[in-house]
């Protein structure tokens, strides 16, 4: 089985936009998970994120504001969807939530998505990106033993 699609982001402007624009951003609510999140405005000064909750429009306008990702995690869900920080890809699947993405050093991106047509458009896209290394993540080479950036 599929389970999300994982890349090598090259340097790009907007990178979470750029990532994520090949799906509805907006039909989610999004969590940033604080604790993982090293995502800084372009003067490398302030944080980019100014919050842990976004409603899909916020999250959509947000992430169009120039940025620079060393490592996040984000976690999105439909609207009523029970909220908590996922450590294990068996409660992922147990969740309410519906995309889990993942930035470490500033270029391995792995995103979950429990939609395969999610995934699909989100592989698509780090096509359209010049992504490089792109595959599919699957039950057979899912190293992962935790849904953690840190």
């Amino acid at each position: 089985m599929i389970r999300g699609v994982y890349f090598l982001r090259p340097v790009m402007d907007n990178a979470l936009f750029r990532i994520l624009k090949g799906i509805n951003i907006k039909e989610y609510c999004w969590y940033n998970i604080i604790s993982q999140d090293e995502v800084y405005e372009v003067d490398y000064k302030d944080d980019f994120f100014k919050e842990t909750y976004y409603d899909g429009e916020s999250f959509f306008q947000c992430i169009q504001d120039d940025h620079y990702v060393i490592f996040v995690k984000l976690q999105a869900y439909f609207e009523g969807g029970k909220f908590f920080d996922i450590h294990a890809y068996e409660d992922f699947q147990k969740s309410d939530c519906q995309l889990l993405f993942l930035i470490a050093d500033g270029n391995f991106v792995n995103i979950y998505a429990k939609s395969q047509e999610v995934i699909g458009r989100l592989y698509e896209q780090a096509v359209a990106n010049h992504c490089t290394e792109i595959e599919y993540i699957t039950d057979e080479n899912d190293h992962r033993t935790r849904m953690d950036v840190r």
